[in-house]
């Protein structure tokens, strides 16, 4: 069995239809990371995609992964719980690599609620579940209708066009983000520099057309659902360090018992010890006695 023929009874898709819906997606994920994640964070729009085109792969995985689980698992909940587990597996790993291996950090949970090192958190974990389950019921029967209206042919030399275009992005953005090659990497920078200065230009711009009103509900509505999510945070924070100081407490407990219990199985063994030592030696003078 080859690699395409396995790809294809995994989703029940063909690998070019399976290719351009993980490219569809990773664009989707690119567009709401650089707009709605960036309006929220920072105010304007940003490029917060870690290559050079405008995708981002960890969103086209997860995606994938759920029209995967929608041919194999029917029920919905149990696709939702299904895929939002191996998305957050793959956005961990993902983001440990980028850390490890390249020391760029692309997003950090670190102020959200329930999160690991920064890398994950259970809101992550929700919009993955959310978002793969809608997307394979829903837009990939859509989207791949679609793609059985083109001309025939164009599907696969277009699945095949963007696969060399993302297998050289992701080769270029390697070397520069290992630093290999300082040219290539001084080149990373500016590119994204002179992205982010255009979107930002263009943010500010539709924000100046943007009723003043409009705009101060918007910054209230931020402002609240932050205090909101700072606060769960705090809490989130202080039932942990709750929760340390319990498990200090059962370790200290654990431990004593556990000399306690040592201390206690000693002095069983040495008793026992002693009333097999007696009994042997009244068995051993019975038995001489019975000898005579």
């Amino acid at each position: 069995m080859n690699v395409t023929t396995f790809f294809e009874m995994l989703s029940g898709m063909s690998l070019d239809y399976l290719f351009l819906s993980f490219m569809l997606y990773s664009f989707g994920g690119w567009l709401f990371e650089t707009t709605i994640v960036s309006l929220w964070e920072s105010g304007h729009f940003l490029n917060r995609g870690s290559l050079l085109g405008p995708y981002c792969p960890v969103y086209g995985g997860g995606a994938v992964l759920g029209i995967i689980m929608a041919h194999h698992i029917p029920n919905p909940v149990v696709q939702f719980f299904a895929s939002a587990c191996l998305c957050i597996v793959c956005e961990y790993i993902c983001a440990s690599i980028l850390e490890d291996g390249f020391h760029v950090k692309l997003w950090d949970y670190s102020g959200m609620p329930f999160n690991y090192k920064g890398r994950i958190c259970l809101l992550g974990f929700t919009f993955f579940g959310v978002a793969t389950t809608v997307i394979s019921r829903f837009v990939e029967p859509l989207f791949v209708s679609l793609l059985d209206s083109a001309v025939p042919g164009l599907v696969t030399v277009t699945a095949v066009f963007l696969a060399l275009l993302l297998a050289g992005d992701t080769v270029l953005s390697g070397i520069a983000f290992s630093r290999k090659s300082r040219k290539l990497y001084r080149f990373y920078i500016r590119y994204h520099a002179m992205l982010n200065r255009e979107f930002r230009s263009f943010s500010h711009s539709i924000q100046r057309r943007l009723p003043r009103p409009v705009l101060e509900k918007c910054k209230a509505l931020q402002t609240e659902l932050l205090r909101r999510n700072h606060d769960l945070n705090e809490l989130h924070n202080e039932h942990k360090e709750q929760l340390h100081t319990y498990r200090e407490q059962v370790s200290e407990k654990v431990g004593e018992y556990r000399e306690l219990v040592t201390e206690k199985v000693g002095e069983y063994r040495e008793h026992v010890t002693e009333k097999v030592v007696e009994y042997k030696e009244h068995v051993s003078e019975t038995f001489d006695k019975f000898h005579k």
